[in-house]
Order: structure tokens, then C-alpha cells, then sequence
């Protein structure tokens, strides 16, 4: 998929939403048709995160909502997954797309599954990438290879904001 939008066509969103464990069981119970993944943070003791893949408007009480604006790979939500923030101009965001663009043409890299280009919702100039992995090893075998997303010009500059998180599920659930 390009990361252009035809006119006309609603962008697809991703919902998540953070809390406890009791507050996740209770979303979960009470929306059972959903499409919600529970992850617990790599770096943070007790608190998890929903992420609702279902594309439909969203059912959490304080949603952080972001806009598709392009995809690859196939989904594996019962996996490791990555978020890299970053705030990029008018003139970073074309080269960035260009980036993702061609990392979904050529084949996504060994271990992972898919990626996804998102933005903050209603704030194109803050964009996340969101990916799928096999395992956090995949994730940081990529991570330092040359495969480099955020150019060096970019992470020099005074205004330049990024930032990371990883996600494990709570739990794994066979896939068939």
C-alpha cells in the first residue's frame, strides 16, 4: 500500500489505551467481539496497554488514536511489537514516507511481520511506526543494522523529538 490517501477514502485508525490489569480485563469483558490485544511494557512493572486493531471508532474512554497511512507485511498482534515516535516537518515527512515506501516494496526485513506508518491523530508532523516482530532480537538485529530510518541530520538537529516503546502480550495465544 502507498502511503498517498485517495481522496474520499477514510483512513483506517488504530486505538490504544493504557491501564492496569483490572481495567484491561473489564474492556475486554465487556466488548468480547472486539479486536483488542493486551501488551505489558519491557520498561514498565504493571502497566499495559490495549491496542484495538479493529479499525472501528473506538471504544476506550481516553484513546490515543492514530490514522493508517500505510501498511506492510501480515499482521501478527500476538507478537513483540515496537513504537518509534517522531516529529518530523513538511520536507522530513517526504523523505521519511519515501523510506517506509521502499521498505514495503522491497520486502520487510528477517523477523518481521509487518509495519505500519501512522500518525497521531490530526497531526500529520507526528508519526510513528509501528511494528510487528518475531521477538525483540529481530527487532534490535534491525534496529542496528543499516537499515537506518531516522537520518543522522534528523537526530542532530535541537528540535528533533523521538521516542520508543516495546510491547510484549500478556498473553500469547495459539494461532491456527
Amino acid at each position: 500500500m502507498n502511503l498517498k490517501q485517495e481522496v474520499g477514502i477514510v483512513k483506517k485508525q488504530i486505538a490504544i489505551t493504557f491501564g492496569d490489569n483490572r481495567i484491561m480485563k473489564q474492556i475486554k469483558e465487556e466488548y468480547p467481539d472486539r479486536d483488542l490485544v493486551t501488551y505489558k511494557a519491557l520498561n514498565q512493572t504493571g502497566k499495559q496497554m490495549m491496542l484495538d486493531y479493529s479499525g472501528e471508532n473506538s471504544i476506550f474512554h481516553s484513546p490515543v488514536l492514530y490514522d493508517v497511512l500505510g501498511h506492510g507485511g501480515t499482521d501478527n498482534w500476538n507478537s513483540f511489537i515496537s513504537f518509534s515516535a517522531l516529529d518530523l516537518n513538511f520536507d522530513q515527512q517526504k523523505v521519511f514516507d519515501a523510506r517506509i515506501n521502499r521498505l514495503i516494496s522491497n520486502g520487510l526485513p528477517q523477523g518481521m511481520h509487518s509495519i505500519y506508518s501512522l500518525n497521531y491523530h490530526k497531526d500529520i508532523s507526528q508519526r510513528v511506526i509501528l511494528g510487528t516482530w518475531q521477538s525483540y532480537r529481530d527487532f534490535e538485529l534491525w534496529k542496528n543494522s543499516t537499515h537506518e530510518f531516522i537520518p543522522k541530520e534528523y537526530r542532530d538537529s535541537p528540535s528533533f523529538y523521538s521516542h520508543e516503546a516495546y510491547y510484549t502480550p500478556v498473553e500469547k495465544k495459539e494461532i491456527h
